[in-house]
């Protein structure tokens, strides 16, 4: 279950990045309070390495940037909202891009390739749901954006 790896701490409604990589360091440093072990150079990179591979823009609206790195014990995850969006590279056609307001950004050590299945799966789930993005940027606080994926899980 993706709600047993965040918290409402977890959760940064209002991000102020506009621009990708910026996104994800802001999103790291949400990560890095819960998980202070974690080295920050070395899984941004890991990140970023990963994005230039391919986007990891799944959905309209929806990104789920993640990386393996040596720094994280098991699963480390934050998830971003940004009500104005932030450009991703689209999947579906090279040039184009794509406007991103909720980021799930996932951190996982190699050896623990099965979490990383089943939380990406866990996002899929919770994506695939009609209301999931309308009512997550209606959200005000992270608690609201934490009860609503709770409540999606079940």
């Amino acid at each position: 279950m993706l709600s047993s790896f965040i918290t409402p701490q977890s959760i940064k409604i209002d991000l102020e990045s506009t621009e990708k990589e910026e996104c994800f360091a802001e999103l790291l440093e949400v990560i890095v309070k819960k998980y202070p072990m974690i080295d920050r150079r070395c899984s941004l990179q890991a990140l970023i390495t990963r994005e230039d591979k391919k986007s990891t823009a799944i959905f309209p609206h929806i990104a789920v940037p993640h990386a393996v790195t040596d720094s994280v014990n098991g699963m480390a995850l934050a998830i971003g909202i940004s009500k104005q969006g932030i450009p991703f590279d689209s999947v579906e056609s090279e040039g184009k891009t794509e406007i991103v307001n909720i980021i799930f950004e996932l951190f996982f050590e190699e050896k623990e390739m099965e979490v990383h299945l089943h939380a990406l799966r866990d996002v899929l789930r919770i994506a695939n749901n009609p209301n999931f993005i309308s009512e997550a940027l209606k959200a005000t606080t992270s608690q609201e954006v934490y009860d609503l994926i709770v409540s999606l899980e079940y």
